[in-house]
């Protein structure tokens, strides 16, 4: 028989639950765990998989929950409209070296005309990782619809039209990150192929990083941030860093950005390709961060700061500093720039200049170069054609550059 006391407490613990409830304070039950859903074809590897297709869990999901996919090849196009984490059977392992066995992938190849992962309207908080994503005649991951908080990482993406097409307004609550793909064997389904990363549809791109992906043999460009055009919505805070880039035409076009850091690529490009500027920096592009990239080999410029595209405003207060650029045309190049520093670069063994200051440059305030070291180019080692009250007559502030072969003399030590 229950004591007195037991009895009091049970009632004293009912009616205090009871007084809690009706006053909005009780305790809400725990929310009801987050599914993982299995898809593929039953083997040893992937026992009891609940569905065939990726579309099927996609449809049969929560927001919030995780689709976990065998390996396998999956012809389908799967359109992402909740908040879902994919998980390949690749999932965390890196993919710019190594997984070279296709049965152990989980493989999206779409049918002719469609992308292989379309994130829908709006929808936001979506990881697509550990997949290979190939030969779509679209695009292979497209998020040009979609809202924020992006996560895609060790994925192949190869063989498409364009291999990521990108766009995440996000804040600093809400980032994406793009990391650890492999972007090679040709995204260049053409006509309007040819790219990597492609950030553009109608807004700009904020708090993404870009960073320690692979890329190889694009005929447009690794990464081109020239969907925006209009100078209107420029991207913020967007980080291009430590990726590595062979054998593409170009490896960045950044136009249309503020604060952009670029940092800490590496880029290498056969002599027998065709011309293509390894960083092209265009119109409205402000407070540009162009540092410790290593750029050896191929024709074209190494760094071209120009204004073809869009508002055809030039660049301000760009950073170009301490880039080692080896073995292109020209080492730098400015066209139009309204002020920016190049300081502590060393540029060596162009087949024409090593910086090229060209006569359309006219600077809002002098620009200033400052510690460059360029030497063994084949014409002059630095070349500028402006005019104005700077150094040795030019528009800019020349100071401590070591360049023996200089024109107008005196622009160099």
């Amino acid at each position: 028989m229950a004591s007195t006391r037991s009895i009091v407490k049970s009632l004293l613990s009912t009616g205090m639950a009871a007084l809690l409830w009706a006053a909005g304070l009780a305790v809400s039950p725990p929310a009801a765990a987050q599914a993982v859903i299995v898809v593929g074809t039953p083997s040893a590897a992937c026992p009891n998989p609940q569905y065939a297709t990726i579309q099927a869990a996609v449809d049969a999901a929560s927001a919030g929950d995780t689709i976990r996919v065998c390996a396998g090849t999956f012809n389908e196009a799967v359109t992402v409209n909740k908040s879902l984490v994919f998980r390949g059977a690749r999932a965390g392992v890196d993919a710019r070296v190594g997984r070279t066995n296709p049965a152990q992938e989980s493989i999206v190849q779409p049918p002719a005309g469609s992308t292989g992962f379309t994130v829908t309207g709006g929808v936001s908080d979506v990881t697509i990782d550990g997949f290979t994503v190939r030969n779509s005649t679209a695009d292979g991951i497209s998020t040009l619809a979609g809202g924020s908080g992006f996560t895609i990482v060790n994925n192949i993406v190869s063989g498409n039209r364009i291999g990521i097409n990108f766009r995440s307004p996000g804040t600093s609550s809400s980032p994406s990150l793009i990391r650890r793909n492999r972007l090679t064997d040709n995204n260049n389904s053409l006509p309007q192929g040819g790219t990597g990363i492609f950030l553009g549809g109608g807004q700009g791109t904020d708090f993404t990083s870009i960073t320690q992906n692979r890329f190889s043999g694009h005929v447009n460009a690794d990464v081109n941030t020239q969907g925006v055009l209009a100078g209107t919505d420029p991207a913020e805070e967007l980080s291009i860093t430590n990726n590595t880039s062979a054998d593409s035409s170009t490896f960045l076009v950044l136009v249309n950005a503020d604060a952009p850091e670029v940092t800490s690529n590496q880029i290498t490009k056969s002599s027998a390709l065709p011309a293509g500027t390894a960083v092209l920096v265009d119109s409205n592009t402000d407070q540009a961060q162009i540092q410790g990239n290593t750029i050896t080999g191929g024709a074209g410029n190494g760094i071209s700061v120009t204004a073809q595209f869009g508002s055809l405003d030039p660049s301000t207060a760009l950073n170009v500093r301490g880039n080692i650029i080896t073995s292109r045309t020209n080492g730098v190049n400015v066209s139009a720039l309204g002020s920016g520093t190049f300081s502590s670069n060393v540029i060596r063994s162009s087949s024409n200049n090593g910086i090229q200051v060209n006569s359309s440059v006219a600077p809002t305030v002098p620009l200033v170069f400052n510690g460059n070291v360029a030497t063994g180019n084949a014409v002059w080692d630095a070349n500028d054609d402006t005019s104005g009250g700077g150094t040795a007559g030019t528009a800019n502030t020349w100071t401590g550059n070591v360049c023996p072969k200089d024109d107008p003399n005196g622009i160099c030590v």
